[in-house]
């Protein structure tokens, strides 16, 4: 469907840090046995929610990265970024403090007494901060490669305790907290089975195979209708998946296919006009 202005601008940014946290990922996973690594983590503290975007876990200390992916040319405030163009955006200084403060109250609640150290990485080749502190705990991209070295020299590998208040934290996690979603209902989003490269829907299709008209890649219809039928239950959790339902959701097309992938994937409960799909 087509999204207001402030839900485009919202999806564009959790998009755009999405890719910046991935890219971190692959400095992470270099770090090997050295240390545990937590991503996304969603926690809560005297009532005060916060979010950790990637912590290290170590033998010896525990580092929190907070992952921004900012483009272009900043100058630093206090409490805000500039840009050339005038726009400001907070400055994540004050955000990570905060996530660090709040980290630290729950450790502390887990009888942890281990040292944090706290830094923004800022992820995007095409970022330029100028006038920033050399104690702001910022790491440029040109800083991110020797940053991730000498972690790997620091972190020891964690022992029997590490591995226990990480798995703490894991089952501390809200996975369920809320998010600032634009409303929608079924009526209102187009139907159709998603090209598996760009996400196009294709509103019609035929036969077993059959090319996308955005991207050229080739799409197996079977394949593509059950990516289909998925997006349905999370976008409507609570809702029967009924064939009727699934042959409008999937677009105008074989109608025999969507039947034989409801059958073949998924398990029919009821009989008759009663039967839906789990």
């Amino acid at each position: 469907m087509r999204l207001e202005k402030k839900h485009y601008n919202n999806y564009l940014n959790f998009d755009k840090g999405f890719t910046g946290e991935c890219g971190i990922d692959e400095q992470t996973e270099q770090l090997g046995p050295n240390c545990l690594v937590l991503n996304d983590l969603q926690l809560e503290i005297r009532l005060a929610p916060f979010q950790i975007d990637t912590l290290l876990i170590g033998s010896n200390k525990m580092v929190l990265l907070e992952i921004k992916n900012f483009e272009g040319v900043h100058q630093w405030r206090e409490r805000k970024l500039t840009k050339e163009s005038g726009l400001s955006l907070e400055n994540p200084t004050l955000q990570v403090l905060k996530t660090q403060t709040r980290l630290e109250f729950l450790l502390e609640s887990l009888g942890c007494q281990m040292q944090v150290e706290a830094y923004v990485i800022f992820i995007n080749p095409e970022f330029t901060l100028f006038n920033a502190p050399n104690d702001a705990g910022y790491i440029l991209p040109s800083q991110i490669p020797d940053f991730f070295r000498t972690l790997q020299k620091q972190l020891t590998k964690p022992n029997a305790e590490q591995h226990k208040l990480a798995n703490a934290l894991v089952n501390l996690h809200d996975p369920d907290y809320p998010c600032k979603m634009p409303e929608y209902s079924f009526d209102q989003l187009r139907k159709g089975i998603p090209c598996p490269k760009c996400g196009t829907l294709a509103e019609t299709f035929k036969g077993h195979y059959q090319t996308c008209a955005n991207c050229g890649q080739r799409m197996n219809v079977k394949k593509c209708i059950k990516a289909s039928i998925e997006e349905f239950r999370i976008l409507f959790p609570d809702e029967k998946m009924i064939t009727s339902r699934m042959l409008e959701w999937c677009g105008s097309g074989d109608k025999a296919c969507v039947y034989r992938v409801l059958k073949e994937e998924y398990q029919a409960i009821g009989k008759n006009s009663g039967r839906y799909y789990v």
